[in-house]
């Protein structure tokens, strides 16, 4: 990394700073109008919507707590339409609702949204005295308050886990295993998937193609500052890559550990849009060059530190929250005449570097990697399974060699209820009596971990089994957490074993 250093006077860069945030607002609708597109295209204009009121929220909520703050500090101004619009061109309070609107599921609630714009705004950047006095990041500031407090407060709009979620929760965000590698790759829809960021995520992280488009423009134009998101993503691929090697994590779809495993890290959560719209913030960030490469370094550090040991969903939050902290510090160390730092400057980021290194590769060696849990069988002579009651309630030739049983078989529900029972259709080869397909018509067990049972993976192994052995089927892996429904199911399978003198 070349730093450039200048004596003072120093030029000035044509753009003024409105100039700047109107462009980095125009970037960041981009980002918005592709996530539109997706919601829209996968899951229905209803989402789409929720997102646009999500937007609406935080933007009305931003510019009245903006005017109303403007009014209560007006002094001896006269509080006119003229003196908001100078209040608010000068406070760039839209910017901060955009970017935490981007930052949040669209599974919020609009209040949750809300009251976490207002904190942003009015704790995390006008008390500290408005625009380029704040410490933290507000829309930082404002995301970490939704994580510590309304992590409940969702809509009935929900699209299931995010990668970020299941990679950390799941897998521990270390697999080695190449049957786990291929497991959690396709959970998470592989690598091109990450890239275009066709899956659900918060409304506007998930794109890093259209995210890294944006930022490229962006710095082009000069309104960020491009060593930044190439110190941030670099690193955090290579200390990834350092601990794929370290732990032997093994290749995917001819890629070796030590490169699909660091672009997992690159492409998953809110890396790419932290690089470009959050860490290259002017006013929460060192001013030098080489301060914001240190500042960049250290924020790749503790997002990779707080991934793999703290084990949480998303580190990039906390690391831009954390740094913002030290960026006082980072100042204080640059002080002086810039032609004489150049040493000092390669000093401190050679420490920095060495010391996140080292630190990484320990929290590295000392996670659990993700392995195979054990296969779990299920059989019909099984006596857990057998404990349950089940009935016969009609039976239907098909007039094709094959017979239909309608089975009532007792699953969890029966635990709180013994009268409710999750129903199947049950056809057989009447000829060889072989079991032609399993079908549950209706699951009364929990939802989300009951109905797993209708997965196909775990109904197929039911195909061609004769009813005079013994039927197994594996429950491990094709319905993880459905293990009274499975028995449900089998003991359904049994009672038709028995009304067939089995």
């Amino acid at each position: 990394m070349k730093f450039t250093f200048n004596a003072s006077p120093n030029l000035r860069q044509s753009q003024s700073t409105k100039q700047i945030m109107l462009e980095l607002m125009l970037g960041l609708l981009v980002v918005f109008g592709f996530s539109l597109v997706y919601y829209n295209s996968v899951y229905g204009m209803e989402y789409a919507l929720q997102a646009v009121k999500l937007m609406v929220v935080s933007l009305v909520v931003a510019l009245v707590t903006e005017i109303a703050f403007a009014f209560f500090t007006k002094k001896d101004a006269k509080f006119d339409f003229a003196y908001i619009k100078q209040f608010l061109g000068s406070s760039f309070g839209w910017i901060t609702a955009i970017i935490l609107t981007l930052m949040c599921p669209i599974s919020i609630r609009p209040y949750a949204l809300g009251v976490s714009t207002f904190i942003a705004i009015f704790f995390g950047k006008l008390l500290f005295g408005g625009f380029g006095n704040n410490i933290f990041n507000p829309a930082a500031f404002g995301r970490a308050i939704v994580f510590a407090t309304f992590m409940g407060a969702t809509t009935d709009v929900v699209t299931g886990a995010t990668p970020t979620t299941l990679i950390a929760t799941n897998y521990n965000w270390l697999v080695v295993n190449p049957e786990m590698i291929q497991e959690m790759m396709s959970e998470v829809g592989g690598l091109g998937k990450l890239f275009t960021g066709w899956y659900p995520g918060a409304i506007g992280e998930t794109s890093a193609l259209v995210i890294l488009l944006v930022g490229v423009i962006l710095a082009i134009r000069k309104v960020i500052d491009w060593r930044v998101p190439v110190v941030y993503l670099g690193s955090i691929f290579l200390l990834t890559a350092c601990v794929a090697l370290l732990r032997g994590v093994g290749s995917y779809e001819g890629l070796p550990g030590f490169i699909w495993y660091p672009l997992v890290h690159v492409l998953t959560g809110g890396v790419v849009f932290g690089a470009i719209f959050m860490l290259t913030d002017p006013v929460t960030s060192p001013t030098s060059a080489q301060g914001r490469c240190i500042f960049a370094l250290g924020a790749a550090i503790f997002t990779v530190l707080i991934r793999i040991k703290a084990n949480l969903p998303e580190g990039c939050l906390y690391s831009i929250l954390l740094m913002n902290m030290l960026t006082p510090m980072i100042e204080k160390s640059l002080e002086g005449k810039q032609l004489a730092l150049r040493k000092k400057a390669w000093i401190i980021s050679g420490v920095v570097g060495v010391v996140g290194l080292g630190s990484v590769l320990l929290a590295g060696n000392v996670i659990e990697a993700k392995e195979p849990a054990p296969k779990v069988f299920l059989k019909t002579e099984d006596k857990d399974v057998n404990k349950f009651e089940a009935k016969i309630t009609a039976t239907k030739d098909n007039g094709d060699g094959t017979a239909t049983y309608k089975v009532e078989a007792q699953g969890y529900a029966s635990t709180e209820d013994a009268s409710k029972f999750n129903k199947f259709d049950i056809v057989v080869n009447t000829k060889d009596h072989t079991i032609v397909s399993v079908t549950p018509t209706e699951v009364v067990d929990t939802e989300y971990v009951g109905d797993k049972i209708l997965n196909e993976a775990f109904l197929s192994q039911f195909k061609e089994q004769k009813l005079s052995d013994n039927i197994e089927v594996e429950v491990n892996d094709a319905v993880t957490g459905a293990t009274f429904s499975s028995k449900s199911t089998v003991r359904a399978v049994e009672e038709v074993r028995k009304a067939l003198g089995y």
